[in-house]
């Protein structure tokens, strides 16, 4: 009577057990299966007819060479749980479903608990085989690895990325051609960079929700599309640049965000992308919460499932407004030094084929000429040159400011008499003619040379500059006054910007537009401001302090 209880116990735990459980006679090789639980017989998609009472290798077979060699690790486990008459655990084993109809099989992962079961004489007489399908926590454990890995890969990129940039950024005010290609190299390595990020994104796709915390960690803004083209999600980072609520950007909010030029585009844009079935990248302007539109890199790409059919898409847009305006800069920067370069080394070259034409006669009233012309244009080339030079110095904080005590007036009278010899205009000093500063005497005299240069070269008809020397509390003021055309108000905020000038809308002189940008740089460093007071018609009136040190006699 117990046995039979013991027997029924046994049958309904065996079949209550939440995991595939088997027993197989001790009669290697052949491990004759004689008893299936009915989750076992429930996962091996067989009945128990194919199942009991035939050996295990006959039931299972081999497919390749990798099944092959699972099921050998099996067999050795059968038969070390024999020998040794006691419990083996098998080493994690891992199975590739064959591949049906053309589509790639699924891998999976199985945890083996062999115990063997003895008889009245001590002898194993049977083996109950625990199977657990572990492939659910292989595949969590093996992208949490994948993870790190690309984690940690996309760390030392950005590391390299930072560091190539900075030197990149050294570089860039030697040559063009380096300014090129660090722009191509820095392009080249941010696509890298997206790749990455959207193919460790797609890595994620089985868990919605860290596929979306995954999304709003990315520093770009990213979306998810369906297969009908809604928007099913925004990371956090498009609420933060548009600030539009959740109903707004899931409605049409997204369409004020995009520049007016560039939406019926970028709606055409993606609509091809989509058909293809292919990932695609096009670029447009995106208004942030501050109403500024900013050029962004769309990239677009389908996430497929298992079975390689698309199961929605993610888009991201990265922000490469400076991009744009460095590659703006560096256009504007050619066009103008090639054009500023190009009239004196013309002319230089001019004078040179016509004195080579005259160098048999020395004495030609043509020779001093040509010569003054000759020195006038290689001191044009010198100051350009020497422009680009103070621009790099200054960025890179080689300028070293000699300071000494002076009398301002004096250094006044000394760099402009030079230049009011040689102009038209006179030049009147006024003011506290007293007055001393500690300052870098070299550089404030290229200050003052630079703004009373422009002031005769935009106010030819002006018949005086004036100089005005004045106490402003602890500070020295000083001012170069003209009588010309003035510089519109619009035009006044980017007076000393790098490279900018005026255009034929207002007033033009030659220049690549860096004078004034030096001259605010020496000032800023010496701790003094620079600013600029003009009315169209009436004239300008450019002035700089410096601290001024009080004379005790």
């Amino acid at each position: 009577m117990n046995d039979v209880v013991n027997a029924q116990m046994f049958e309904a735990l065996f079949n209550q057990s939440p995991s595939p459980v088997s027993v197989v006679r001790a009669d290697a090789p052949a491990f004759t299966i004689v008893a299936v639980n009915d989750v076992y017989v429930k996962r091996s998609h067989l009945n128990k007819d194919q199942i009991l009472n035939k050996p295990s290798f006959d039931v299972y077979r081999p497919w390749d060479e990798a099944s092959a060699e699972q099921f050998k690790l099996l067999r050795e486990g059968l038969m070390q749980a024999v020998y040794d008459k006691q419990q083996v655990n098998l080493p994690t084993l891992s199975f590739d479903a064959p591949a049906k109809d053309g589509e790639a099989g699924s891998r999976s992962w199985w945890q083996i608990q062999i115990s063997p079961v003895l008889d009245t004489a001590g002898e194993v007489e049977y083996l109950m085989c625990v199977t657990r399908n572990v492939t659910e926590q292989e595949q969590v454990r093996k992208q949490a690895e994948e993870s790190r890995e690309k984690e940690q890969e996309l760390n030392e990129e950005l590391q390299v990325i930072n560091e190539e940039l900075a030197a990149t950024n050294e570089e860039l005010t030697s040559t063009i051609e380096e300014l090129s290609y660090s722009q191509e190299r820095l392009s080249r390595l941010n696509n890298e960079l997206e790749e990455r990020i959207t193919a460790r994104t797609a890595a994620l796709t089985a868990s919605e929700r860290r596929y979306k915390t995954i999304l709003n960690t990315l520093p770009q803004i990213a979306w998810t599309t369906t297969l009908q083209g809604e928007v099913s999600f925004f990371n956090q980072r498009w609420y933060e640049y548009t600030g539009l609520s959740v109903e707004q950007s899931k409605a049409t909010g997204w369409e004020d965000v995009i520049h007016p030029d560039d939406l019926e585009y970028s709606v055409r844009t993606y609509r091809d992308i989509v058909a293809t079935k292919r990932p695609g990248e096009y670029e447009l302007r995106e208004k942030g919460t501050d109403g500024i539109y900013r050029w962004h890199l769309i990239r677009v790409q389908p996430i497929r499932n298992e079975f390689g059919d698309i199961e929605h898409w993610i888009g991201t847009a990265t922000d490469i407004d400076s991009i744009k305006q460095l590659q703006q800069q560096k256009d504007d920067f050619i066009s103008i030094a090639s054009h500023e370069l190009k009239t004196p080394i013309t002319s230089l070259k001019a004078s040179l084929q016509l004195m080579d034409k005259v160098k048999d006669n020395p004495t030609s009233d043509m020779m001093p000429r040509l010569i003054l012309q000759s020195r006038k244009s290689i001191q044009r080339v010198s100051v350009l040159i020497e422009d680009l030079l103070n621009v790099s110095r200054l960025q890179q904080g080689e300028v070293q400011l000699n300071k000494s005590t002076f009398i301002v007036s004096q250094l006044l009278n000394a760099c402009c008499n030079p230049i009011a010899i040689m102009g038209k205009q006179k030049i009147k000093i006024d003011g506290e003619v007293e007055l001393q500063v500690c300052a870098d005497e070299h550089r404030i005299d290229q200050v003052v040379t630079n703004l009373v240069n422009n002031a005769v070269k935009y106010a030819p008809e002006s018949e005086y500059i004036t100089l005005c020397i004045e106490k402003d509390f602890d500070m020295v003021k000083v001012s170069v006054s003209d009588n010309g055309p003035g510089v519109p108000e619009d035009k006044i905020p980017h007076l000393f910007d790098r490279y900018y000038r005026v255009d034929s809308s207002g007033y033009h002189a030659s220049g690549l537009g860096l004078g004034l940008y030096i001259s605010a740089e020496i000032i800023k460093r010496h701790g003094g401001e620079i600013g600029v007071d003009s009315k169209i018609g009436k004239g300008s009136t450019f002035w700089f302090t410096l601290p001024l040190i009080e004379d005790y006699d």
